[in-house]
């Protein structure tokens, strides 16, 4: 039976509602790679520079902090329909007033109230998908997940390299705008071809409400233990963790103390460099946003290849492993794009630095989930949530700057050292069976694995 074979019959398999978020995520794909090819490159063509970029995507994880922890506790309580049906209703609202709106106020408004919306579809993910599946379901649902969601991204980052190609051919496109409709266009040819095509994104973006409303509601899961009638956040943390009880060395071997330590240098790291990819691809090594589309196409479209293996490489080398290694083997691939001015050469690694890196993110989501009870899926969410989102708001901003200041290659450089710091963290904490998958009976405080 070939790889496709076996997840379109694990596909059929998977419960309903697991089913229908799979395809919601597949249909709102290609709008993310529409976004991801453009819109720092139509920030750069009405004017901005890296650093100002840096400080819209600071806005946007200032919102999804402030959102994190209240979205676990809804998503702990409540179940997800109605939180992924509001959430991507304020995400739409506040994309649509990232791409119309363009003041420094307005833009960083409508990124903070993104990241808002972000942050509940982001800590609802994980946690939604392990109530909609059984243990053994599990690896190959997460990574068809992200598989489902990189097909359809690379064929957005494809449509969005060649749309402002094709609108800044159009001559009645590009023509001067009457005065009373400058506040909704962008003058500029160039900021008005990557205008229209985010607003076209915008639009493809729609029928991904459609499974979201077919979702059946469910109720989330209890806890049998008697803190379970517990309400604030601090008693729910202390559940979680045991942290009240725990002295200060057994608090930093804590499994999940550990992993938002990791998601902490992952989160610095990606901010620091990744969203600035395209514009190191095209104001750096001369590519065009047609070129740059196809680049990171590629790079999606092998990191879904490689994705559909991970399964099989966890049967192979266990869980730790198979997170560690593949990670390893992308960071000279990662530095030598951050050395070389070569266009060819960069536009080779790079599908092979996302690869490597990222084909795995589906079983690292996974194990994040299984070092905590099940009951406390949705708070642990937040926890490694709003450790990533800091850390890349904070990286991005500074990201920024460095660019704008002493260029590119500091940023690859640190990018390359946290994310060794993280892997290091990774392997000498879960590696060479340090860690045992906690009982999914109710877990006290006292009784968490420490192994």
């Amino acid at each position: 039976m070939s790889l496709t074979q076996h997840y379109i019959q694990q596909f059929g398999r998977f419960q309903r509602n697991a089913r229908l978020y799979l395809i919601s995520n597949a249909l709102s794909g290609m709008t993310l790679g529409i976004l991801q090819v453009l819109y720092n490159l139509y920030l750069i063509a009405l004017g901005y520079q890296t650093d100002f970029i840096g400080l819209i995507l600071f806005a946007g994880t200032i919102g999804a902090g402030v959102a994190i922890f209240p979205a676990g506790l809804c998503i702990d309580r409540f179940t997800g329909r109605s939180i992924l049906i509001w959430a991507s209703v304020l995400v739409g609202i506040a994309g649509a007033g990232q791409i119309l709106l363009r003041t420094p106020f307005f833009l960083l408004l409508s990124a903070f109230m993104a990241g808002i919306g972000g942050a509940f579809i982001l800590v609802v993910n994980a946690p939604f998908l392990a109530r909609n599946s059984t243990p053994d379901e599990r690896s190959h649902l997460f990574s068809l997940n992200i598989v489902l969601t990189l097909i359809m991204t690379v064929l957005g980052e494809a449509l969005g390299g060649v749309l402002p190609l094709w609108f800044r051919s159009s001559a009645w496109l590009m023509a001067p705008l009457p005065p009373w409709f400058h506040w909704a266009l962008a003058q500029a040819p160039q900021a008005r071809s990557y205008q229209l095509s985010l607003l076209v994104a915008g639009i493809i973006a729609t029928p991904s409400f459609i499974p979201l409303f077919m979702l059946r509601e469910e109720p989330p899961e209890r806890r049998a233990d008697p803190t379970s009638s517990g309400t604030t956040l601090r008693d729910r943390l202390s559940v979680l963790s045991g942290w009240r009880r725990l002295p200060p060395r057994m608090l930093l071997n804590n499994p999940l103390t550990v992993m938002i330590g990791i998601q902490l240098l992952i989160g610095a790291g990606a901010g620091l460099l990744l969203p600035y990819f395209n514009v190191y691809f095209v104001k750096q090594l001369g590519a065009n946003s047609a070129l740059f589309g196809a680049i990171d196409a590629a790079a999606n479209t092998l990191n879904a290849l490689l994705t559909l293996l991970a399964p099989w490489l966890v049967l192979r080398i266990g869980k730790v492993a198979a997170l560690v290694i593949p990670r390893v083997i992308s960071l000279p691939i990662m530095l030598l794009i951050g050395i070389t001015g070569s266009l060819p050469l960069a536009a080779t690694l790079y599908p092979l630095r996302q690869g490597f890196m990222d084909m795995t993110q589906g079983i690292l989501q996974v194990f994040s989930m299984e070092v905590v009870p099940p009951q406390r899926r949705g708070l642990a969410n937040s926890g490694y949530q709003a450790a990533y989102q800091i850390m890349w708001a904070l990286g991005a901003s500074l990201g920024g700057f460095l660019i704008s200041r002493v260029g590119y290659l500091s940023v690859f450089i640190s990018t390359t050292i946290l994310y060794s710091l993280a892997l290091l963290l990774l392997w000498t904490r879960f590696g060479h069976g340090r860690w045992q998958e906690p009982t999914t009976s109710p877990i006290q405080p006292e009784h968490i694995t420490m192994s």
